[in-house]
């Protein structure tokens, strides 16, 4: 699959990737698994096959940031909320972040003006993490924050507003907020998870394994508490920023993998928690796929600004740009090479064909003086000879129009010698043209009658290639028409 933009998610020691690309037959979406881990070879070959050529590629941080701010403009502009968020997350924190922090945002319209959501991140931990996606094979064009790409997927999430989306994996806890106007807030907690690990004494949580031994997964099942005891704190957290309480809670990322999980979310919090749905990607992969088709969403729409991109400055990509360069580097020489020998090659024939019409212009100018001694010897002979045939040609086209078959006398006897006689209707302009061509306009009462004056003027042997025009109905139940004809 040729362009699009390809979201590409690292999570649980697997990579997903979705790709979106607009096609002849509408949108196509495609999907692939792989298990690896970040910055393997297998995963570099995966992701190889994946990446076509013209493909832009998307990934999202799902750590924690290093802060995280919501900051509010009481103006909408967009290229003013760039120029000036950096200044107001300085204010925010209360000291001056220097090159070693690294920042973008996302931008909300808002009736007072615009948010933005800002995470910032410590610069090395993001160029440690950006080394090894390019070792696996990918150089995204945009790296995000995961819970920002979920904005994307505002119209897919199903219940009323205000909802709380819980992005869970085996390393991170991410929520994102809607409401009616979209995405408002997002928070990142991996402490609970951790927290979950030391609870089961391991070092990952392998969902396949819990969900496959009845011991492990009752043991999970009483250690999610701390799950859902940061599920609670931030909704309450969210309500007390949107002033309302929280209507939906949507879980979806990789803990989906253990069965009943949401049923046992659902007892801890106190409120019913369902499993993502998106009709794109089905029941069964919503959960896993959720997120990387998220980050392919929101890197298809980021071409209208206001999208968070941490690659924005400072960061070229490497991956896709240059390998479409070095594919297409010959035949694009040969084609510049080709051009300048075809620009060269014109201006050479403008040169000399400027130099053979100056010898001609002389030569006219010579033949003029011999043949018009009266006419100025600065008279433009072109312009002088132009001048002559138009009057030659005025005088040839007034012959013609009183001679041979074509006069409009005789377009005129052969219409109406033609008019059938058994058919009421009136003429009320004709139009003669060149070459014996008319055009008449008239009314009638039926569409009868119109067929009756096209057969009799079709077959009378007078006239060829007869077209009826336009028919329109006009005053008093009346038929307006129009016929065109050529005299034989």
């Amino acid at each position: 699959m040729l362009g699009g933009v390809i979201g590409v998610d690292f999570s649980g020691g697997k990579v997903r990737t979705v790709t979106v690309r607009r096609g002849l037959k509408g949108t196509e979406i495609r999907r692939a698994a792989f298990t690896g881990e970040l910055g393997s070879k297998d995963v570099a070959g995966f992701l190889g096959n994946e990446i076509s050529l013209g493909t832009r590629a998307v990934t999202g941080i799902s750590f924690s940031p290093l802060l995280l701010r919501v900051l509010s403009f009481p103006f909408s502009d967009s290229k003013k909320v760039r120029r000036v968020y950096r200044f107001e997350l300085e204010n925010s924190t209360g000291f001056t972040l220097g090159e070693d922090v690294l920042s973008d945002y996302h931008e909300m319209k808002t009736p007072e003006g615009a948010e933005a959501i800002v995470p910032a991140f410590e610069r090395k931990a993001f160029e440690s993490y950006l080394g090894s996606l390019q070792e696996s094979g990918v150089d995204p064009e945009q790296v995000t924050f995961s819970p920002v790409a979920f904005s994307s997927l505002e119209e897919f999430l199903e219940g009323p507003r205000p909802l709380l989306l819980v992005d869970a994996d085996q390393d991170h806890l991410n929520f994102s907020l809607f409401d009616e106007r979209g995405l408002t807030r997002v928070r990142n907690c991996d402490y609970a998870v951790e927290r979950t690990k030391e609870a089961l004494a391991a070092s990952t949580l392998d969902f396949q394994q819990i969900n496959s031994d009845g011991e492990r997964k009752k043991a999970f099942f009483e250690s999610c508490r701390f799950i859902a005891e940061e599920m609670r704190t931030t909704a309450r957290y969210f309500e007390g920023e949107a002033g309302e309480e929280i209507k939906s809670v949507v879980l979806t990322g990789e803990i989906c993998v253990v069965e009943g999980i949401a049923q046992q979310l659902t007892e801890h919090v106190g409120r019913e928690v369902k499993t993502i749905l998106i009709p794109h990607l089905g029941p069964e992969d919503s959960p896993f796929f959720a997120r990387a088709y998220a980050l392919a969403l929101y890197g298809k729409s980021s071409g209208g600004g206001g999208r968070l991109n941490l690659r924005r400055d400072g960061y070229r990509q490497r991956g896709v740009k240059r390998g479409l360069l070095k594919e297409f580097r010959v035949p694009v020489a040969l084609c510049a090479a080709l051009l300048l020998l075809a620009v060269f090659g014109r201006a050479t024939e403008v040169v000399s064909a400027r130099g053979k019409i100056s010898s001609l212009r002389s030569e006219m100018e010579k033949d003029l003086r011999e043949e018009f001694p009266e006419v100025a010897g600065t008279q433009d002979p072109v312009a002088f000879y132009k001048g002559k045939l138009e009057v030659i040609n005025r005088k040839l086209d007034i012959l013609k129009q009183v001679r041979g078959a074509h006069s409009p006398l005789e377009v005129l006897t052969a219409v109406s010698a033609t008019v059938p006689k058994d058919v009421s209707f009136s003429i009320e302009e004709i139009r003669i043209e060149d070459g014996g061509k008319a055009k008449v306009w008239g009314k009638c009462d039926s569409y009868e009658e119109i067929a009756s004056i096209e057969k009799t003027f079709s077959e009378s042997g007078n006239f060829t290639q007869v077209k009826m025009g336009q028919v329109r109905k006009a005053v008093n139940n009346s038929l307006k028409f129009e016929i065109s004809m050529v005299v034989r």
